[in-house]
């Protein structure tokens, strides 16, 4: 599989379609965790991820229901 067909099968930020705290707003995924919220307002998830805001790169407040789940 090439580079040009697995950027079309993998969504970017991927973390963030499938995290809680993402919410659809007009057709554009926004970071809505508290941390976020207070201090930078509701942000479209490529904002939240830059390197200098509120969620960096490494996606630091990115939470998935599975992480809670017990056996």
């Amino acid at each position: 599989m090439n580079v040009q067909v697995l950027a079309q099968l993998v969504p970017p930020l991927r973390g963030c379609a499938l995290c809680i705290h993402g919410v659809e707003r007009d057709g554009v995924r926004h970071c809505h965790v508290p941390a976020v919220r207070q201090v930078f307002g509701v942000l479209p998830v490529d904002t939240a991820r830059r390197c200098v805001e509120a969620c960096g790169p490494g996606a630091a407040h990115m939470h998935m229901d599975a992480w809670s789940a017990t056996a």
